[in-house]
């Protein structure tokens, strides 16, 4: 089972918090406790407050002036303290966000200096502590995500180049959550993918319109029921597959390519190992694309 984490936070971090901090533990396979997901509207907040945190196995205290000026946050830090007083089973990790005096009662243990969060060795302290796994240093998976986030915003189709085993998953439906909540996969390594006409019907049936089409007439369906919407966000994964498809896709990435660039009705992501422009010869419809590349890569 994942390690369940409480932050405890000054709201004027909140941002921080909430677009870096909580991210990353997800991603790294921890369940995080937070007040804007865990709280009830009409109970108390110390209440809510306190059951949070009992059900955590561990608290993430990320310490500020704003931090210690606050009376709900000492509150939290107290209780996190007098769960391991001694400082001994690791229940207590300590964040520093600003200049700050470390109170005495945790100023025993390393506390973890994140005021410049690019560095990677205070996240994989935390990370270690939280016994999480990004499967890469924390700055380079929020660098990536900031640009794939940008580019998509922006309407800019991707490629996103993994190398190693980093948690792009993860990332991807972090953006889910935040930015870009219909982004749907597509997945080219799934058997239902393999012909073209099962491939139009499987993207058809993850934008939410699902129908049966025949042989022949299944472009035609795509580019209508494409063009009819404002914008489709399509994450094709694994898309080093096609370097080996079937000879009819090509007009499949046709459509695309027309849908793309020249409708401006659909954002592609293509997740893939290799470059985009090493998996097509130059003569394929899409390597006419403008696609962006973001990579990822995990640990040596």
């Amino acid at each position: 089972m994942s390690e369940k984490v409480f932050i405890s936070y000054s709201h004027q971090e909140g941002e921080w918090v909430t677009d870096r901090l909580e991210p990353v533990l997800t991603a790294s396979g921890v369940e995080v406790l937070i007040d804007t997901k865990r709280f009830r509207a009409g109970y108390a907040v110390i209440g809510e407050m306190d059951a949070t945190q009992e059900a955590a196995d561990r608290s993430v205290l990320v310490l500020s002036p704003a931090y210690l000026k606050s009376d709900y946050c000492c509150h939290e830090m107290k209780r996190a303290i007098a769960r391991d007083p001694k400082l001994q089973a690791g229940r207590t990790l300590t964040v520093v966000r600003g200049d700050v005096a470390v109170p005495d009662e945790l100023a025993k243990s390393l506390y973890i200096d994140l005021i410049d969060d690019g560095n990677p060795k205070p996240w994989g302290l935390l990370l270690d502590g939280c016994q999480g796994d990004l499967g890469t240093a924390a700055p380079a998976w929020l660098e990536a995500r900031d640009q794939v986030r940008r580019f998509l915003e922006r309407g800019d189709s991707v490629n996103f180049l993994i190398t190693g085993n980093p948690a792009w998953r993860k990332l991807l439906d972090h953006l889910r959550d935040t930015v870009v909540p219909d982004l749907r996969d597509v997945d080219l390594d799934a058997g239902r993918t393999a012909h073209r006409r099962a491939l139009v019907e499987t993207i058809l049936e993850v934008i939410g319109s699902p129908q049966a089409v025949a042989d022949g007439d299944d472009l035609v369906v795509l580019d209508r029921s494409l063009s009819s919407r404002s914008r489709t966000w399509l994450a094709f994964l694994h898309f080093d597959q096609a370097a080996y498809l079937e000879k009819p896709r090509v007009k499949f990435f046709a459509a695309l390519r027309d849908l793309i660039m020249t409708q401006k009705k659909l954002v592609a992501l293509f997740h893939s190992r290799r470059p985009f422009a090493d998996l097509l010869p130059r003569d394929h419809p899409l390597s006419h694309v403008d696609v962006k590349t973001v990579k990822l890569s995990g640990h040596p």
